[in-house]
């Protein structure tokens, strides 16, 4: 009888198990679309792309002012196939594209860097996937260079954005030699400052001994971010404190937004789950967008301005100020596992972030 009992319940197991791999993998209530990108191509059209599970067979894209809602009734087109273009002619601000699925999560992309004049590294830190399967809300988090050259154009399309904190981690003395301004709904400017009290400045014989500097450092895989991550972690904690009593959205910015943001990016992301290799990848497209054929006369113009050079610097000069290596974050999370035991160690002992911080952040900032 016993036996007979356990057979039963094992059948019945079995069966549940079945059901629910069906119904996760092969139903129509599985589609899923993960990953999606967003390109602008011309003025007004776009290219998405994205990887769609076998349940995803037809994808309705709506094009949105807000990454929150769905603004419009009908949608540009429906995607049979990846990659896809879309055009959205009359619209002045940010689109966000919500892609619906017959069945599933709708998922939301818009363009990483921000079509600005006045500031080239400007750009979103949404749309990355953390470990857990949930993605980072686009338009709460961006990361920036300096944001002295904005134009008229920029701030238009900025205040749409409805920013309500802007945090400067620049030295005291790099913001009064060029302070931020804001034309229009001026956000807060919080003051963070990281790295010596410079005012940036540099003469030519300082900007060779600087890229001879990189050069060999460049040889040398066990040089990071170490000693800014842990001995301003005060104010990086100030920063992921302010985001998580949900002062959004913001944007943290330092220079040239490389080194300084870029840690602080890579902080943030890390503390959402965003794998490792994800927060490389985000880092590197400062090399990527600064040294662009339409980016780098500005990219020049702007150190010339940063260093206070009478002259501009040669492209050599400038390629090697701006490139940035995927062994320099590297050796940033090897040292900070080396010295906290993980980056979870770095988050409790360094930055000190409570845990109901961090479940706020997380709130705030990942979507299902």
């Amino acid at each position: 009888m016993k036996l007979r009992i356990r057979l039963f319940l094992a059948l019945v197991l079995f069966l549940v198990s079945a059901t629910l791999t069906l119904r996760t993998v092969g139903s129509p209530g599985a589609a899923s679309i993960d990953n999606p990108t967003c390109e602008l191509i011309a003025p007004g059209v776009y290219r998405l792309d994205f990887q769609a599970s076998p349940g995803s067979s037809l994808v309705e894209v709506f094009a949105s002012s807000r990454p929150d809602r769905i603004d419009s009734d009908k949608p540009l087109l429906t995607i049979r196939k990846t990659p896809a273009e879309v055009s959205v002619p009359g619209r002045s601000g940010r689109v966000y594209f919500h892609l619906k699925p017959a069945s599933g999560l709708t998922r939301v992309v818009s363009v990483r860097r921000l079509p600005l004049e006045g500031a080239k590294n400007f750009r979103d830190l949404g749309g990355y996937r953390a470990s857990d399967g949930r993605y980072v809300r686009w338009g709460l988090v961006y990361r920036s260079n300096y944001l002295v050259d904005l134009t008229p154009k920029d701030f238009e399309y900025l205040n749409a954005l409805r920013i309500r904190l802007v945090c400067d981690v620049r030295s005291d003395r790099e913001r009064l030699r060029t302070p931020d301004h804001w034309v229009g709904n001026a956000p807060e400017f919080l003051s963070v400052p990281i790295g010596p009290n410079r005012d940036g400045t540099l003469t030519p014989e300082e900007l060779k001994q600087r890229v001879a500097s990189l050069n060999n450092e460049s040889k040398d895989a066990t040089h990071g971010y170490d000693r800014l991550a842990m001995d301003f972690a005060p104010q990086f904690a100030n920063i992921l404190r302010r985001l998580a009593a949900g002062d959004l959205p913001a944007v943290e910015h330092c220079s040239s937004g490389k080194d300084r943001t870029g840690l602080f990016s890579a902080i943030l992301l890390t503390t959402l789950g965003v794998p490792r290799d994800v927060v490389i990848q985000d880092y590197l497209l400062t090399t990527q967008y600064l040294l662009a054929p339409d980016s780098i006369e500005k990219t020049t113009r702007d150190l010339q301005k940063i260093f206070g050079l009478s002259e501009p610097p040669d492209t050599s000069t400038v390629r090697a100020l701006m490139t940035t290596k995927p062994e320099t974050l590297a050796a940033t999370f090897a040292s900070l596992d080396k010295t906290y035991g993980s980056f979870d160690g770095y988050l409790q002992n360094a930055l000190e972030i409570s845990n109901s911080d961090l479940a706020a952040l997380r709130r705030h900032l990942l979507e299902p």
